[in-house]
């Protein structure tokens, strides 16, 4: 039904979708899965037309769409969700679907406005069809009901009422259980095994929940880096060396971390946290504790809630529930500027370095908050255990390379002389020889006795520079322990793989 040939895309020199090629047959459920930034959405927009392929061609039952616009493929019979949600809010459940079928109605501009014994005629089809797919997907009750007021689970299956309201013969979906419960998440299943069965579509599945994946799934293919590493049945798929290694990261040999014992007070204490975005619970009453001397890491699949718990450590979200403690101090829902003021750096995903800013005003931006008169002792310091940045330090941040950037953003940490040092994906993007040094740093810094809570894409590295380790699943701590055991755990494959 669907065949994508050689599909490329590239954005500059950045190459999101490299020579993808693939299948989808009639009535079968596909699976695209892969790490983050790994192409997935990419070619989902290429199928639907809204973007471009650099080079390849996607056919639909026999037909080139590659070049077709977004409304002529719907026309065709592919529809689909998006990542976010994108309904439209003040306009009720009902109406939302009627708008779906929009690709199906003849009735003119001018039949609308004389309201025509056809136009009447049409609108009541579509109205009585409406309110059938709002049955099929669980919200019969809920038809007058602004999509604003829903729950987030309703409105995930709202989106996907309105793309079949559309007649598809092939359903897109992007992400569908993002932020659900677990028993949402067991209802969206049911609906997609439904959806084939009753109406006989074909569905594609991009999504981060592999007991979604595995449990719906005929066939996956696995993306990492634009390319697809591999293709089969989800338990084929399950086993593969190279997916294995995609998700959990390569073994690298690296001598175990020595194991300090937890004892005292904990430096971080993280007790019961709720937390999320807008109707979003993404953490579910997670604890967890960061002590005297450890690399303490999370480790789990995309989605999971690690870069979550981050944020509202440092106070970029506010928690819902639960406690956070730093030393015995409360400072859950404080500000960012007085999370930092109390003895947190978080360095973020993407490094985030002030791009315009030389090197030097860059570290002495970290040390903003003190008021002490050492910061040009510490300036001195820091240039000497990053040798590379007194060389650059008068150079632009965003001319570094992405290596010299990850120095640059932990050595920007470490001026405020935090009393722990939160990592979030320092390995993102960076070449293996550059990874190795950005580990050996985050090594010799914790032996210098800096504590530090590591997210990082690379479980195996992590697990291999940390002493505990805790494995998240969906918003969840679902195993903790020291992380030499952690390391040859299958149990932590399956919260990778399902």
């Amino acid at each position: 039904m669907l065949e994508c040939d050689g599909v490329s895309r590239a954005f500059g020199g950045v190459v999101a979708a490299d020579q993808v090629s693939f299948t989808v047959g009639e009535g079968e459920i596909f699976g695209l899965i892969g790490p983050n930034g790994a192409g997935k959405t990419t070619l989902f927009n290429i199928i639907t037309g809204f973007l471009l392929p650099t080079k390849g061609r996607v056919r639909f039952r026999g037909s080139d769409i590659t070049r077709r616009s977004p409304d002529r493929i719907a026309a065709l019979g592919i529809t689909r969700t998006f990542q976010n949600i994108r309904l439209f809010r003040p306009m009720s459940a009902l109406d939302n679907v009627c708008i779906g079928q929009h690709v199906r109605t003849r009735a003119t501009l001018l039949e609308a406005v004389l309201a025509s014994r056809g136009y009447r005629a049409e609108e009541a089809r579509v109205r009585t069809r409406a309110g059938q797919l709002l049955d099929l997907v669980g919200l019969g009750p809920r038809a007058d009901t602004p999509a604003r007021e829903l729950s987030y689970g309703d409105q995930r299956r709202l989106e996907i009422a309105r793309a079949i309201a559309a007649e598809p013969r092939l359903l897109l979906l992007d992400e569908p259980a993002a932020g659900m419960n677990p028993a949402e998440t067991q209802a969206l299943m049911a609906l997609i095994r439904r959806l084939r069965r009753d109406l006989g579509l074909g569905i594609l599945l991009i999504e981060h929940d592999m007991k979604v994946v595995m449990g719906v799934c005929d066939r996956i293919a696995v993306l990492n880096f634009g390319r697809k590493i591999a293709q089969g049945t989800p338990q084929e798929v399950r086993n593969d060396p190279a997916v294995i290694e995609a998700y959990l990261g390569g073994q690298t040999g690296r001598v175990t971390a020595s194991r300090p014992s937890p004892g005292g007070e904990p430096v971080l204490s993280i007790e019961e946290v709720s937390s999320g975005y807008g109707q979003v619970e993404v953490l579910h009453r997670l604890s967890l504790r960061v002590h005297d001397g450890q690399i303490v890491t999370l480790i789990g699949a995309n989605g999971a809630g690690k870069t979550t718990l981050l944020r509202t450590v440092s106070g970029l979200l506010r928690p819902r529930a639960g406690q956070i403690r730093l030393r015995g101090g409360a400072i859950g829902g404080a500000r960012p500027e007085r999370v930092v003021a109390a003895g947190i750096a978080h360095v973020p995903e993407g490094r985030q370095v002030l791009t315009r800013m030389t090197v030097l005003e860059n570290l002495r931006a970290g040390a903003y908050p003190r008021r002490d008169r050492e910061v040009g002792q510490d300036l001195a310091a820091m240039l000497d255990r990053f040798p590379q940045l007194r060389e650059r330090a008068a150079q632009v941040a965003g001319t570094l390379s992405g290596g010299e950037q990850q120095m640059l953003a932990i050595a920007r940490g470490l001026m405020s002389r935090p009393r722990l040092l939160m990592l979030d994906e320092p390995s993102l993007g960076l070449a293996p020889i550059i990874v190795e040094r950005i580990f050996g740093i985050v090594g010799e810094l914790n032996a210098r006795g800096v504590p530090m809570l590591l997210v990082e894409q690379n479980a195996h590295l992590a697990l291999e520079v940390a002493h505990w380790g805790y494995v998240l699943e969906t918003g969840r701590i679902a195993m903790d322990g020291p992380a030499d055991r952690l390391l040859g755990d299958e149990a932590v494959r399956r919260a990778y793989l399902g």
